[in-house]
């Protein structure tokens, strides 16, 4: 695992490519905390790995 106990910030997770990197980097080890300005439908799937996101939501 090239990123256990490392620690990774990505925004725009709820869907598309930044959903796949948070994903991947779950996959990898690190603990992530996926960000996004939308609310996704799929808010709080497995991201991998038994982590799970924490989708932050604001409305602008």
């Amino acid at each position: 695992m090239r990123f256990s106990g490392l620690r990774a910030v990505v925004t725009g997770a709820a869907s598309g490519i930044g959903a796949e990197v948070a994903r991947s980097l779950s996959a990898e080890g690190a603990t992530v905390t996926a960000l996004d300005l939308k609310t996704a439908s799929d808010a709080g799937r497995p991201l991998g790995h038994g982590a799970r996101p924490r989708h932050l939501t604001r409305e602008t």
